[in-house]
């Protein structure tokens, strides 16, 4: 079965407080309801210690095992519940890299 690697790259937003606030929600509520989704199998956070022309403090990995990639990203974006407003959007990229198999 195919293996893939969701990148999740971002940070909170720059107010008093709101990075507790942003951690707090991503462990709680949005890496929870990443894990529901069927072929999302691990989730692991991360918080960048040095970054070559990057600007996000946080980056998260989803491992993916499917043979539908498209029905588990649709999975994802209709099943997770909405951003928090600390998540700072303008802060925020994904990448998805398939595993290269011998």
């Amino acid at each position: 079965m195919p293996k893939y690697m969701i990148f999740a790259l971002n940070g909170p937003t720059e107010g008093e407080g709101d990075e507790a606030v942003y951690n707090e929600w991503y462990h709680a509520i949005h890496m929870p309801d990443l894990l529901a989704v069927d072929g999302v199998i691990a989730a692991r956070r991360y918080k960048m210690m040095s970054n070559n022309r990057a600007d996000w403090p946080y980056v998260a990995t989803y491992e993916i095992e499917t043979d539908d990639l498209k029905k588990v990203l649709d999975g994802i974006a209709n099943n997770i519940r909405p951003f928090h407003p600390t998540f700072d959007r303008s802060k925020s990229g994904m990448v998805i890299a398939q595993e290269i198999e011998e």
